[in-house]
């Protein structure tokens, strides 16, 4: 099977009547709604977010006219009475008589405990959506799980079967091998992604997938520890994620990619950062999940439309050949997250790198990076290879080298897409040969 990036061309635009629309909503709750403002400060103050950041769905008696005018429809990717812009990274609106939000977490019983809600969790764990509500003064404040869109907005429950057949999907992921030869390593993960879709729809299993990994990267990086400790403390794990990031040599992109689209993932724009860039990335979303990835991968510009097989190691082989596989040992380059982004620069403790988007709609910088280890093994063969001088590799033998950050991210005008123009030059600055930290 041969994966190529995709043909398909993706021209991602700003769309303000629709944000508009949101922080009206968004408004006219802080404004009736003691908790909701409260909420709303706590996670501007304690974790250098935005309510509207964490948000999954708004209910609201709003018009569907209104709805419609702004670019929202009905039941997209969804079902009906559910209302979401296909162009835009915005909550869906569920109009209602009744007013509530729901903000996205990984835990809504952890959402519970640390929010101070009394209420049952409605719905089976790991099941497509559950929730429970925090507050029911003038807004009624839910903390829910999302794993499909497929579920709506409706918790649900399951038979023992089905809850028995989600553990098992999940433990087939966390129980693999992660120390394996790269090549049978990949494939290995293309085999558990087919026996986790065999026991559960492609939506759960993408997002427990995500999940884990997230959690797998959190390990490593001591920003994204301390970040994720911030915004655990009102027990909402990782609600903010924005995009998962991979690194790929050549040899398992195929196979990577093959993971990825196995777990029902779509193929969306391509990433090719430029000719002087030597890399470029497939992105892919979940139509169910709503989960996206940037799969990297170093890249010429003969051959954004063949496949990978060369030996040649840019920015992105080195790191793998440092590291190992992202979807094995070396576990995600960044996750990226949405943030107040000047807030994040200036509460989070270490270092952060240069912006390389600073745009009215588009904001994006790495943390520095978090420096790993490297056996001695690898930089003896990447030596042998000529990759790397001897000097080099003895620095990167005492220093180590570059591994993972954590991404701070912000989004005005539900811009969907990603800046191409300026992040070559980040990503060379991250490169393990020349990385220094501060």
């Amino acid at each position: 099977m041969q994966v190529r990036v995709s043909d398909v061309n993706f021209d991602w635009q700003t769309h303000p009547e629709a944000e508009a629309l949101i922080d009206r909503l968004v408004a006219e709750a802080t404004a009736v709604s003691p908790a909701v403002a409260q909420l709303a400060g706590r996670l501007t103050t304690d974790t250098a977010t935005r309510l509207v950041d964490w948000l999954d769905h708004i209910s609201w008696p709003v018009e569907t006219g209104e709805l419609a005018a702004a670019g929202f429809i009905d039941g997209w990717n969804s079902v009906a009475g559910v209302w979401r812009h296909p162009g835009a990274q915005l909550p869906a609106v569920v109009p209602a008589r009744d007013r509530g939000l729901a903000l996205r977490v990984d835990d809504a019983l952890a959402a519970r405990e640390m929010l101070g809600g009394k209420a049952a969790v409605e719905g089976s764990p790991l099941s497509g959506f559950c929730r429970v509500l925090l507050d029911a003064d003038a807004v009624r404040v839910f903390a829910v799980e999302r794993r499909s869109w497929a579920a709506g907005v409706q918790p649900k429950l399951w038979e023992r079967r089905d809850e028995l057949k989600a553990t098992a999907a999940w433990n087939l992921w966390a129980a693999r091998n992660r120390h394996e030869d790269p090549m049978f390593g990949v494939t290995q993960a293309v085999d558990v992604a087919s026996a986790m879709v065999a026991l559960v729809p492609p939506g759960l299993a993408a997002s427990y997938v995500l999940e884990q990994e997230r959690r797998f990267w959190q390990r490593r990086n001591t920003a994204a520890a301390a970040q994720h400790a911030r915004q655990d403390r009102l027990g909402l794990g990782w609600g903010n994620h924005d995009h998962h990031t991979f690194r790929s040599s050549r040899k398992s992109f195929q196979e990577l990619i093959q993971v990825f689209t196995t777990l029902g993932f779509r193929r969306r724009e391509k990433f090719y950062a430029g000719a002087e860039a030597g890399w470029g990335a497939q992105v892919l979303e979940h139509p169910d999940s709503g989960g996206v990835i940037f799969a990297d991968v170093d890249l010429g510009p003969e051959e954004i439309q063949v496949d990978f097989a060369g030996e040649q190691l840019g920015t992105i082989g080195l790191w793998c050949a440092l590291h190992g596989e992202s979807v094995l040992s070396a576990g995600m380059h960044h996750l990226e997250g949405q943030f107040e982004f000047d807030a994040l620069r200036e509460t989070l403790p270490g270092g952060h790198m240069r912006p390389f988007s600073d745009f009215p709609h588009l904001r994006q910088a790495f943390t520095e990076a978090e420096i790993w280890p490297v056996p001695a093994e690898r930089l003896d063969k990447l030596v042998a290879d000529g990759v790397l001088d001897r000097e080099t590799a003895d620095r990167m033998a005492r220093d180590g080298a570059a591994g993972s950050h954590l991404e701070n991210l912000a989004r005005r005008g539900g811009f969907k897409g990603f800046n191409q123009e300026n992040v070559s030059s980040t990503i060379a600055a991250t490169d393990p040969r020349s990385y220094r930290p501060v």
